[in-house]
């Protein structure tokens, strides 16, 4: 058996608990939820081309293991959080697989099945629809494996999505 580092219930008890209301708006908002939650800003990350309407940062989380995560503004305005965890160098990591499948289970206890289902039995995805917000989570088996689960607000990010969809690759 893979021992998970950290555990998936504290990976999903985190999500869970960041799914509930109230989400933040503004980025003292952001700062007040991220210290409920044990994450703060580690790093600031450069702005993508020349775009003033979004920021970015790399977060710490409290938890045990090889964790971090990326937090986004846009237009001033909370995005969301995305975190990448069970990371291991090469293709079909243990840590990767058995991770995934735990935080599933997690959240599908706790959320229900989720809304959508894609990938592959290698690289599985999902998706739940929580009030205003998504949940996807990926797991990743590729030069690097991992997975990467994030929570957005759904509306904020299409304006994103809208908003970034003429621009030029980086």
């Amino acid at each position: 058996m893979v021992q998970l580092n950290p555990d998936a219930d504290e990976i999903g008890g985190l999500l869970v608990g960041m799914s509930r209301p109230p989400w933040p708006t503004t980025d003292a908002d952001r700062r007040r939820y991220f210290d409920r939650f044990g994450l703060y800003d580690a790093e600031t990350i450069a702005l993508r081309g020349d775009d003033p309407d979004t920021r970015s940062w790399r977060v710490a989380t409290s938890l045990p293991g090889d964790i971090w995560g990326i937090s986004t503004m846009f237009r001033n305005e909370f995005l969301g959080v995305t975190f990448f965890c069970y990371n291991e160098s090469g293709d079909d990591g243990p840590q990767a697989k058995t991770g995934f499948s735990y935080v599933d289970r997690y959240l599908c206890r706790a959320l229900g099945d989720p809304a959508e289902r894609w990938g592959s039995a290698r690289e599985p995805a999902a998706l739940w629809h929580i009030g205003p917000l998504q949940l996807d989570m990926y797991c990743f088996q590729r030069d690097a494996s991992g997975i990467m689960v994030g929570l957005a607000h759904t509306a904020r990010s299409a304006a994103n999505d809208a908003a970034h969809k003429s621009d030029p690759p980086v």
